[in-house]
């Protein structure tokens, strides 16, 4: 009987024994910094939090495993995932670390981007840098990259974590920092960081993946799968979402905080989190829903890749004759549903809260095109449509005038009359700063927004452009006539010129002539070209 009872409590034991190692062997050790918000850090409850934590979690749960977080100081997390004490790592893809380590497939695509005090120089690549402090986290990849890469004089000013990098440009112990973007604006919002901003467009594109030590391909090949699931049952989504999908610069920033290749990434924000949740319960969703969202994550994605195109319409001097500019129409070719029609994006990057980064690619782009173009007396200029809230903005203004200051002078900003007149107190607190930098102002489907006389004296506009309903409709129509006659007497006695778009034949152009307007713009005077095309059209007046 004593034996039996001694087989029987040496089984338990090792019955026990077994668990316990099948147990250790299905637990997630996850590693990285303490404080690296959003992404992953230790809260003020002393527990692990952010996006990559998140994420971890819901793979170890897809996979069975109990997920044990070891946050701590970066330099230890590499060192204890090379020992085997962690099984992963979140941490950005480079050529070097792959050496060192196995990498799943990304769980983001993610850029640095220089900030700075607004007074800084914009700068457009790293090759720029020169004898400046540029303020890195240690061993981070911002620091491998200017390691390898940085100009003559430049000085890395060294940091534990990302964060404290915008802090010691505050501070004056650097002149940049190079730091991710999503840490960069999350650093400005916490630390209350007012005059620091992006000072370059997005730098060291890189995917953000979970790292693992060679001779754990099992490993990866069951956490990759794992983020398939999740990826297309949109809880990856949810939790980007909730944690850096509202995460934008703050608005006005010179260049957007996310960028994502990984498509269904870029939400909507909140409200997208609450259709997926629909989603999940079974309600219904609108079957525009998903076309929308992956029709808006591709259009983030051209906006930071710089696909999205463009064309110029010429604009005309009615009287001399003699072309004036033209404005930069926004074009996307996608590379799947070929040529979009502007309506059927440009609502979605107002929603999304793009609509800055895309105003402030295209000013870019237009006054870098204006720079080929032949000098001319008065100077040519080129024309870009903008949202009212983008010029309410004090931060995208500062994009602006940094971009005109760069490129060259010669830009006219276009807002709509409707979008004017629903925010004329702060748009009217831009215009000065604006105007200082030689930067005019159009006011753009004039006729259409019910606009008082007092605002419009108080805005003073370079330029009122007649809505084409009016122009099209002008030689059938007295009251149109009226109306558009009263028009141009009203921009006059502003101060304003006058420009009427829509004109699609001589006749419409010779009575605007004879009413006194001074610009025209149509298909009956130049239909949408290309930037070559309108180079060679200008050069035949020069």
């Amino acid at each position: 009987m004593a034996r039996r009872s001694g087989w029987l409590l040496a089984t338990i034991a090792l019955f026990a024994q077994a668990i316990a190692v099948a147990t250790a062997a299905e637990t997630l050790r996850i590693g990285g910094d303490a404080d690296y918000p959003p992404y992953h850090f230790i809260d003020a409850n002393g527990q692990a939090d952010g996006f990559d934590v998140a994420l971890a979690r819901e793979v170890a749960r897809d996979l069975g495993m109990e997920p044990r977080f070891e946050l701590g100081a970066w330099d230890d997390a590499l060192e204890r995932l090379a020992r085997g004490e962690l099984d992963i790592v979140p941490m950005f893809w480079s050529a070097e670390r792959e050496q060192r380590y196995l990498f799943t497939q990304p769980i983001l695509i993610r850029h640095h981007a220089l900030f700075g005090p607004k007074s800084r120089a914009v700068l457009d690549s790293l090759d720029e840098l020169a004898h400046v402090r540029v303020a890195v986290q240690h061993a981070g990849l911002a620091w491998e990259a200017l390691r390898a890469q940085a100009g003559p004089g430049v000085v890395l000013v060294e940091r534990d974590n990302e964060a404290d990098t915008l802090v010691a440009v505050a501070r004056g112990e650097a002149d940049y920092a190079l730091a991710p973007t999503g840490i960069g604006y999350y650093a400005i919002h916490q630390h209350g960081l007012r005059d620091m901003v992006a000072l370059s467009p997005p730098l060291l594109e890189r995917r953000y993946v979970f790292a693992a030590r060679h001779g754990r391909a099992d490993l990866v090949a069951r956490i990759d799968a794992s983020l398939e699931r999740l990826r297309a049952s949109g809880t990856q989504n949810d939790l980007y979402v909730e944690w850096i999908g509202n995460l934008s610069a703050p608005r006005g920033l010179p260049w957007p905080a996310i960028s994502g290749a990984l498509g269904a990434l870029i939400m909507l924000g909140g409200g997208t989190l609450a259709w997926r949740r629909r989603q999940r319960a079974g309600a219904p969703v609108a079957p525009c829903a998903t076309q929308n969202l992956a029709l808006l994550a591709d259009l983030q994605y051209a906006i930071d890749h710089d696909r999205l195109g463009y064309a110029f319409q010429p604009k005309l001097d009615l009287r001399s004759g003699r072309w004036l500019g033209a404005e930069l129409l926004v074009r996307w070719h996608h590379p799947q549903r070929g040529p979009l029609a502007p309506d059927e994006f440009v609502p979605l990057a107002e929603q999304a809260r793009v609509i800055g980064a895309m105003s402030l690619h295209l000013v870019r782009c237009g006054l870098q095109q204006r720079r080929q173009w032949p000098v001319a007396e008065p100077p040519l200029h080129v024309s870009v449509n903008i949202s009212a809230n983008d010029l309410a903005d004090a931060g995208l203004v500062d994009a602006l005038i940094a971009i005109h200051r760069r490129h060259g002078p010669g830009l006219m900003l276009e807002v709509t009359e409707t979008d004017v007149m629903r925010e004329p107190d702060l748009v009217a607190m831009a215009l000065p700063r604006l105007r200082a930098q030689g930067i005019g102002i159009s006011v753009d489907d004039f006729g259409a927004g019910h606009s008082s006389l007092v605002n419009l004296r108080r805005l003073a506009p370079d330029e009122l452009k007649i809505d084409r309903s009016f122009v099209t409709s002008v030689l059938d129509s007295r009251s149109d006539q009226a109306i558009v006659m009263a028009m141009i007497g009203l921009a006059h006695e502003l101060g304003a010129t006058v420009a009427a778009e829509g004109i699609e034949d001589d006749a419409t152009r010779d009575w605007l002539v004879a009413a006194g307007c001074d610009i025209g713009q149509g298909f009956g005077i130049a239909r949408p070209m290309d930037a070559e095309a309108l180079a060679m059209l200008l050069r035949t007046q020069a």
